[in-house]
């Protein structure tokens, strides 16, 4: 049998399949399409086992194996062809026909499938939900003629537009817009139930319901079906491949199955004209070709297209509207996007820079809330952007602080650009930078001269005695909370005012934390005083950003040396 073509050919067939096994020489295989090569082999191998065992080089019973194989196969692909054949019809009278008169002046269709529809069918403009766009929570797609989508750009790219196609046409007159806008008129929804999951290539056919939804009721239910269907010839792919899902060398073997869209279209409409849940169940024809090749768009999306006109300006006036908020102290919902935009008008951005700065160096010196990973990301990156952008003015202005108290021992350099600008405005602050913006500084920003001029060692008389003033001042109210509290102490311990401190012990402990006695207890005592400074010079509880941390660290009802 070596020498016969089927001997030959179950020989290459087997070293194929070692060298596909190991992902060295496999993935050679693999490039130059060694699953398919070796499918065709498999055919090789049988044909030749029949004509050989029909002119008797080998055996006739070997022609039992072809046969079966073949056989065995069409009898599969016949069931498979049934079966398609019975779901489609049953599909077909179970699905509703035409439910409701779609009317675009006083309906609003939500699909999920709305940019494929206006591209196919005629509709003024459908609507797709995107809880990704806010207020609007919805998505608007038009079908426009090209010279309508030269429209300008606004900063977060809302308004997008791609080309269309008719079958494998590219359509030179005509357009898709979109763009996020809430339904306007009331809204007939459609529900799908389901999903193809085409990439999981699934065996049997895959069933989805589309529901059309009108006050809150269900007036139509639609089905559509496919199925990834045998081909009618065995095309065969046995080998081994990188999948990476998990990232994996993996060994399979199956047939070159089509997806194929089963008919599901009721009997008695025109189904060269309808041919989907919507299309069908609201009388939405689709698109000639002369319809396309003749476009000319919708009287209805006129009013729309001129509203599109001051778009670029109504987002930059959002953006820096929460930008204000933002550096004001505010904590906004704001978009990825807001650091693009607000980047593109350095001069709007001028008389916002001090409370850029401050409310920036704020929150590169804390870490976000549980939870709020993502926004204050969004909010910070949007603030480093802005100060980026900065005219060379007003960035001169802000850049000694942003060098005392965010270049300056931050644990990693995450705006290399910012960095860069600061460094070359400003260089390292001495006491008296410290000690002014000590008087000046307000709300949060107070820890950072306080805990600057701790890490210097020395300060004016002045200085000192309004560290005092301020401790006994804010000592009682609830709003002196640890972290300016211990920022105080901190530091007129490092100046030698331990007596002072002392003395307000029992003042200090009043209104703080269950551990802030104890803490009071090991700073006084000396513990987790380091070269820097008592506690390392850092709060008690600080959670910034910074690479210098406290000294001390509560674990297990005890405050413990950080190793």
């Amino acid at each position: 049998m070596l020498k016969t073509v089927s001997g030959i050919a179950l020989i290459v067939i087997a070293i194929l399949l070692a060298l596909q096994a190991s992902p060295v020489t496999g993935i050679v295989l693999m490039m130059f399409g060694g699953p398919i090569w070796t499918g065709l082999l498999v055919h090789v191998f049988l044909l030749a086992l029949a004509i050989e065992g029909w002119v008797r080089r080998i055996p006739r019973a070997f022609i039992a194996i072809p046969l079966i194989t073949y056989s065995g196969y069409y009898a599969l692909y016949a069931y498979e062809t049934i079966n398609i054949a019975r779901t489609s019809a049953e599909l077909r009278k179970s699905n509703s026909g035409k439910v409701l008169e779609f009317n675009a002046d006083i309906h609003s269709l939500v699909t999920p499938t709305a940019p494929a529809l206006v591209s196919s069918h005629v509709i003024v403009v459908a609507y797709e939900a995107n809880a990704n766009f806010q207020p609007e929570q919805h998505r608007s797609f038009r079908l426009v003629h090209r010279n309508q989508c030269n429209l300008a750009r606004d900063s977060l790219h809302r308004i997008q537009t791609s080309g269309v196609y008719f079958g494998n046409i590219a359509l030179d007159k005509v357009c898709r817009l979109s763009v996020p806008e809430s339904p306007p008129q009331k809204v007939i929804s459609v529900v799908k139930i389901g999903d193809e999951e085409v990439w999981k290539r699934k065996r049997g056919i895959s069933v989805q319901t589309h529901q059309l939804m009108l006050d809150g009721k269900i007036v139509g239910n639609y089905k559509t079906a496919s199925v990834w269907r045998l081909p009618i010839f065995p095309g065969l792919a046995i080998g081994c491949g990188l999948i990476s899902s998990p990232p994996a060398w993996k060994c399979d073997a199956g047939f070159m199955r089509s997806h194929t869209v089963l008919d599901t279209v009721p009997d008695g409409i025109d189904r060269e004209r309808f041919d989907g849940p919507e299309s069908v169940m609201l009388g939405l024809p689709k698109y000639t070709a002369a319809d396309l090749a003749n476009y000319r768009g919708y009287p209805q999306n006129e009013a729309a297209l001129a509203w599109l006109a001051d778009e670029p300006q109504r987002v930059e006036d959002r953006m820096f509207a929460l930008l204000q908020e933002l550096a004001g102290g505010g904590n906004p919902k704001v978009p990825m996007g807001i650091k693009f935009s607000v980047a593109q008008n350095p001069t709007r951005l001028a008389p916002l820079a001090e409370a850029t700065a401050n409310r920036f160096i704020e929150l590169s010196n804390i870490r976000p809330a549980a939870g709020d990973g993502q926004e204050y990301m969004y909010r910070y990156e949007g603030l480093a952007a802005a100060l980026t952008a900065l005219p060379d003015e007003a960035f001169a202005k802000v850049a000694a602080p942003l060098n005392a108290y965010f270049v300056d021992g931050m644990a990693s350099n995450e705006f290399p650009a910012l960095y860069a600008r600061i460094q070359r405005i400003s260089g390292r602050q001495a006491l008296d930078f410290y000690e002014a913006d000590f008087m000046t500084a307000q709300g949060y920003r107070q820890l950072f001269p306080v805990l600057a001029i701790c890490r210097i060692g020395r300060a004016s008389p002045a200085i000192i005695a309004e560290m005092k003033a301020r401790m006994l001042h804010e000592i009682d109210s609830p709003s002196f909370d640890d972290d300016n509290k211990t920022a105080l102490i901190v530091a007129l311990l490092k100046l030698g005012e331990d007596a002072f401190v002392r003395d307000n012990k029992s003042r200090l402990a009043a209104n703080a934390r269950a551990d802030f006695e104890s803490w009071l207890d090991a700073v006084l005592s000396g513990k987790g005083t380091t070269k820097v400074g008592p506690n390392n010079c850092m709060t008690k509880n600080w959670n910034g950003r910074r690479a210098t941390k406290p000294s001390l660290y509560w674990t297990n009802g005890v405050w413990i040396l950080r190793s």
